[in-house]
């Protein structure tokens, strides 16, 4: 059962090696984050560390510690990218170094917005040397989120001021807002490991959602799926974890040795890998170069590390200071979350040069200008605004139109979020939900607009050509509109036309509104002699070819009467060949409910036509719902 008093907020330490970061969680919470062989041996943090902290208010909280040391920049930023506030560490006797700076860089560009500086060691200066160490400190902080934030003197070894920083934690956190447990669940995995009879458990921050036990979820970009077998939040198990909780599952169909830093573990079907990513890219002042296009960089999202290219949308460079809109083409694949925070390095020398926001995961390179312009302004649609709601609306105005398992995956919502925003974004018109059964649509209204206007086009060009028929066969009017709809999408889209007055829908004729068929009177004239022929045959159905030569008519002829009896519903062509009149075909249905059992031969008996005339008969009558067949019977299922 979960502790009432777990938070799900996790603190980072960050800060250059050696400045008393592991020493001072294990002062605060007892937990010794240093629990590698290496790490001991060399007395220095190589891997992450965690641990709970408790507080002066009861609250619990998670730790992560990360390396100082310059070659594990990959995992401090990797642990960084998963916390919600930062204790900043610079040690008294040595004051900002190297990795001070970067670590404080790192921090900004991965959007850490809370925090404090605990200046550790105090106890091994005099009060002249710590005043500089906070002189230090300010000058650093200047200009960034950390300017203004508490600078607490502590010693981890003396106990000085250790209640003291603890308080200021307990403060900090009441700033802090709550991650958002309602989305999809994604968990970037920092560790993994077997465990005798129970199989691989992986550890991470959960950046979003919830996970419960028995749940199943994808590991990406491995692609495998597993189900939960258990969870814990701080060693203890839980029935599910948070957003913001320091979490290890346990993934039974999975082996630890498939598995890397910066797989993810998340919900089933809604994520999918990528490697090009559209970003706000920005180039730290300290950079000592501009960032050209197309130069390789470390990219570093999440728990991964991956080399890529940055393709500049516009200028051939980003001076140092500057941003800019941009694609991170990546050598492999990752899965990363709209608004996520990443960071690059330059790749010789090795040093952070800038980082960024995600603005849309899931893209590929524009070819050509108009394109490359295109995708500019939707970045900066997307740039522009902090409202997921706008960001959403974006994302399906660029498409136009989604199926909504599609669209599922590129905004990243589960399917309930998304109806919910979609149905309330739709009273604005922006955007349009319909549904279609378990296959429903994602459409813009400027895509909606287009095809009203296609739509009007099709059906006014079809009414000059054909002034004689009722209207255009619903579904030619689709394949005409080229849509990649299903059969029940392309009815529910006609209906959504036929309510807005664009349109009116007769069964299977559309027509635009207001518009009835023009019949001369040559064509009522031979529509009268075609179904006279056809009755006076009775159920010796004539053919098209005996029609023609009956009615001396040429085939262009026969057909443009056909057209306009068949749409009426006066004449349907059955078996490909014979012409059945609605005056027959009631003839027929009466015969049916006559008979005590429904065969070919009782029919053929009843109507005295041959099998080649009553097989097509009841295939037609099959086809449509008049009957059903049952082995050598049919039965009648409605009155027509």
């Amino acid at each position: 059962m979960a502790d009432p008093r777990e938070t799900t907020i996790v603190f980072g330490t960050a800060g250059h090696i050696d400045h008393g970061k592991t020493t001072l969680i294990k002062a605060l919470s007892g937990v010794d984050c240093d629990r590698l062989i290496e790490e001991k041996k060399r007395g220095i943090t190589i891997e992450l560390g965690f641990a709970p902290l408790e507080l002066p208010s009861g609250r619990i909280i998670s730790i992560i510690d990360v390396p100082g040391h310059e070659r594990f920049i990959r995992q401090m930023v990797a642990g960084a990218a998963g916390i919600d506030a930062v204790i900043f560490v610079v040690a008294a006797d040595e004051g900002v170094m190297p990795q001070s700076r970067e670590h404080l860089e790192i921090l900004s560009l991965l959007g850490i917005k809370e925090g404090l500086v605990a200046i550790t060691k105090a106890d091994l200066v005099d009060e002249d040397t710590l005043e500089l160490a906070k002189l230090d400190v300010k000058d650093l902080v200047k200009g960034t989120f950390l300017e203004d934030k508490p600078i607490i003197c502590v010693s981890a070894i003396t106990g000085m001021n250790l209640d003291h920083l603890l308080e200021v934690i307990d403060a900090t956190v009441d700033k802090l807002r709550a991650r958002d447990t309602d989305g999809p669940f994604f968990m970037p995995i920092d560790r993994s490991f077997p465990i005798a009879g129970f199989g691989t458990v992986v550890t991470g921050t959960v950046y979003k959602g919830k996970i419960h036990v028995d749940d199943t979820v994808d590991v990406l970009p491995l692609g495998k799926t597993s189900k939960v077998r258990s969870i814990q939040v701080h060693g203890k198990p839980v029935s599910e974890a948070l957003a913001g909780q320091r979490s290890a599952l346990n993934l039974p169909d999975v082996k630890s040795t498939e598995l890397e830093r910066g797989d993810v573990v998340c919900t089933k079907n809604l994520f999918k890998t990528t490697q090009c990513l559209d970003v706000k890219l920005i180039l730290l002042s300290s950079a000592p170069e501009p960032l050209k296009h197309w130069q390789q960089v470390h990219f570093h999202i999440g728990t991964s590390e991956v080399m890529a290219r940055v393709a500049l949308l516009s200028d051939a460079k980003i001076t140092p200071g500057d941003d800019a809109l941009a694609q991170a083409v990546l050598s492999e694949p990752v899965v990363a979350l709209i608004g996520q925070r990443f960071v690059i390095r330059s790749h010789a020398p090795l040093r952070t040069i800038g980082g960024g926001e995600v603005l849309f995961p899931y893209d590929k390179k524009p070819k050509g200008r108009k394109a490359r312009n295109e995708l500019a302004g939707f970045l900066n649609k997307l740039a522009s605004t902090s409202s997921l709601t706008s960001k959403i609306t974006a994302i399906i105005e660029r498409y136009g139109l989604l199926q909504f398992s599609e669209a599922v995956t590129l905004t990243q919502q589960t399917p309930q979020q998304l109806e919910d925003m979609l149905k309330s974004i739709a009273k604005d018109s922006s955007v349009m939900f319909i549904e279609c059964g378990d296959q429903p649509l994602v459409m813009s209204s400027a895509y909606y607009e287009a095809i009203k206007d296609n739509l009007h086009s099709l059906l006014e060009q079809f009414h000059k050509k054909n002034p004689h028929l009722a209207g255009m066969k619903a579904s030619d009017l689709i394949s005409f509109m080229k849509l990649p709809l299903t059969k029940k999408q392309s009815q529910e889209l006609l209906k959504l036309l036929a309510s807005h007055g664009v349109i009116e829908v007769d069964g299977e004729i559309a027509r635009l509104s207001g518009t009835f068929p023009e019949l001369d009177e040559g064509m009522l004239e031979d529509i009268e002699r075609l179904l006279a022929y056809c009755d006076e045959r009775g159920f010796q159905f004539p053919s098209l070819e005996e029609a023609m030569k009956e009615l001396k008519w040429d085939k262009g002829k026969l057909n443009r009467v056909l057209d306009v009896v068949r749409q009426s519903g006066q004449l349907r062509v059955i078996g490909g060949e014979f012409l059945l009149s609605r005056n027959v075909e009631n003839q027929a249905l009466t015969i049916l409910r006559s008979l005590s059992e429904i065969t070919i031969a009782s029919v053929r008996d009843a109507t005295n036509a041959s099998r080649k005339y009553i097989l097509p008969l009841l295939e037609d009558f099959d086809a449509r719902g008049i009957t059903r067949r049952v082995g050598d019977k049919r039965v009648l299922l409605k009155k027509s």
